[in-house]
């Protein structure tokens, strides 16, 4: 009895958990492992032309094609490349399973061919995989082959009767996606990453955007340490400005990045064990970059697989080694930067209170508390309740925050009309739960364009939800002036936080 694969399991490649991101990346990494395993040779071809390695996606209506100019392959490497599963001799690059253009596209279409001439080749080939062909046992390849010059030298991998599109705002995340991937090789100048023609660039300045502290000193520290016999290394530093989107960390592997920005690493010893991190300013000030060498990855290179407990060791180690920029992302502050420690001037509050004094004399005040019929309050619960319960089904919270046994889900929804209430909250359903929708659609959140504003205006949202959970537990019903004062005390944390 053998164990035996079947060949129509290429057709299920197309099931497999890619993001089309990490399926492109696929023939990124084929062209420029190819590039680094004849590194010499490339460089004194490119020298010549006055070219360095390309490699350029180029996504129609109806297929995708990636052109790359790194060594190509002669007739045996394009056998070995077709070869489910053959990994290459370099193990240790960044191809490593044998898996990625087969897997990559069928991914994404049906039907694909490789058009590949070697440098010093006389010989261009050309093959054409039909995947419902092969998968009913017809392995033999459609191969063409011609005469070529000698100093030409590329790949090219075309994919039809694609099974997903690549359009609309999918677009800027890939490509968002490829150029952090693909950072080290940019920003070292080894590589030109092409979307359609046109270049994408990453910026390697980041210690502009980094902070400095009184004595002038940039908040970045370099680590270096083993987990086991793997080694770990990188850099981790402090923003400036702070900006969730930015903050986190990047795992690198075989100079290419396995997890990271857009979507970075946020390892629970240094940005708290709630998934994602938590909101503090850790999560939207500290961020870096780790070097692993020795880890597995998986085969769609999207994600480390960690063995044992070296992931429990990799991040405690991590918040040994960076303990102390941890602490100076948590309280370091300048009073004439940081506008949550500045008092408002005169000027300020007068503008303020002239503004709201208009508002407050409108005749659409006065219309509107002369006019307005208040409902009843099983109406309005009712009416609250169907609307909370649609969006608690179709939508995950955006932040899930634990304090002690109780649980602040936090919705900011753009599927609601702005005739919706501007902030739903469930607060004495549960014991242990608490639910604050806020309506991104409603009128006032269109005012709301500064950091701070929205900062507060969603604070104060979720602070109202927390208060009446607490003055409801405490005493079994919602008294205004004990909700009040809850909530005045909790409006008074952000600053303690700050000063501690």
């Amino acid at each position: 009895m053998q164990l035996r694969l079947g060949p129509e399991i290429i057709s299920s490649y197309k099931r497999l958990a890619y993001q089309p991101w990490y399926a492109l990346a696929e023939f990124v990494d084929n062209s420029t492992q190819a590039y680094f395993n004849n590194k010499t040779k490339l460089d004194r071809a490119y020298q010549e032309t006055g070219e360095k390695l390309t490699v350029n996606i180029e996504v129609g209506t109806d297929y995708i094609r990636v052109v790359d100019n790194s060594i190509g392959m002669s007739e045996a490497e394009l056998k070995n490349a077709v070869v489910i599963g053959k990994p290459p001799v370099n193990k240790k690059g960044r191809s490593r399973y044998g898996l990625g253009l087969k897997t990559g596209a069928c991914w994404f279409g049906d039907l694909w061919t490789v058009k590949t001439k070697k440098l010093e080749d006389d010989v261009a080939h050309k093959i054409t995989v039909d995947v419902p062909r092969v998968a009913t046992g017809d392995f033999d390849l459609h191969h063409e082959t011609k005469n070529a010059p000698l100093d030409q030298h590329y790949t090219i991998v075309e994919i039809r009767n694609l099974h997903r599109a690549i359009s609309g705002r999918t677009v800027g995340k890939i490509k968002d996606y490829l150029r952090s991937l693909y950072r080290v090789d940019i920003r070292d100048g080894l590589l030109d990453l092409k979307w359609n023609d046109k270049p994408l660039t990453w910026d390697a300045n980041v210690d502009k955007r980094l902070l400095r502290t009184k004595d002038g000193k940039l908040a970045k520290k370099a680590f270096d340490f083993k987990v086991g016999k793997k080694e770990v290394s990188g850099w981790a530093g402090v923003l400036a400005k702070g900006s969730r989107k930015e903050a986190g960390f990047s795992i690198i592997q075989a100079g290419r990045v396995i997890v990271g920005w857009p979507n970075s690493y946020r390892p629970a010893t240094l940005f708290g064990h709630q998934e994602g991190g938590s909101n503090d300013l850790v999560n939207q000030r500290l961020l870096g970059e780790i070097f692993l060498n020795g880890f597995e990855v998986s085969h769609t290179k999207d994600q480390v697989l960690y063995e044992g407990d070296d992931q429990d060791l990799l991040e405690n180690k991590l918040r040994k080694k960076l303990s102390g920029l941890r602490q100076l992302a948590l309280t370091h502050r300048k009073a004439d930067e940081d506008e949550r420690v500045q008092r408002a001037s005169d000027a300020q509050r007068n503008t303020a209170l002239n503004e709201l004094e208009t508002e407050m004399r409108s005749h659409q005040i006065r219309d509107f508390l002369q006019t307005y019929e208040v409902p009843s309050e099983s109406l309005v619960k009712k009416s609250n309740d169907i609307l909370k319960n649609g969006i608690v089904q179709r939508f995950k919270p955006d932040l899930k925050a634990n304090i002690n046994k109780l649980v602040v889900s936090l919705y900011l929804v753009r599927d609601m009309s702005p005739n919706d209430p501007y902030v739903l909250i469930e607060s004495t359903e549960s014991s242990t739960t608490v639910i604050v929708i806020i309506n991104l659609m409603h009128p006032h959140w269109a005012q709301l364009t500064e950091d701070e504003s929205i900062l507060n205006f969603i604070r104060h949202c979720a602070y109202d939800g927390v208060s009446e959970w607490k003055a409801f537990r405490a005493t079994g019903r919602l008294e205004p002036n004990t909700v009040k004062l809850i909530k005045d005390n909790l409006l008074r944390i952000p600053m303690m936080l700050q000063n501690t």
